[in-house]
């Protein structure tokens, strides 16, 4: 499974209304797409790299851990 950017879309919209439930939908949804510009955008610099059909390695963790997908966004949240 390659993460799609809708699967993205949702993991970030979950993680963002449990940690900021005072938020108004509208106000979710523009964080939402901010935080997926930029982790596309991360993506995209180099930062990650695509080892299998589902397994990523990332440079802050010097390329050791590997992660799925769903990991991969819930660490980009949680780091950055």
């Amino acid at each position: 499974m390659t993460l799609t950017t809708e699967e993205l879309r949702e993991e970030i919209y979950t993680y963002i209304i449990q940690e900021y439930d005072h938020l108004t939908h509208e106000e979710v949804t523009d964080m939402v797409d901010v935080i997926v510009m930029d982790m596309m955008w991360w993506m995209d610099d180099g930062n990650v790299e695509k080892i299998g059909e589902n397994t990523y390695i990332e440079q802050t963790t010097q390329w050791r851990k590997k992660f799925t997908a769903i990991e991969l966004a819930r660490f980009f949240l949680k780091e950055f």
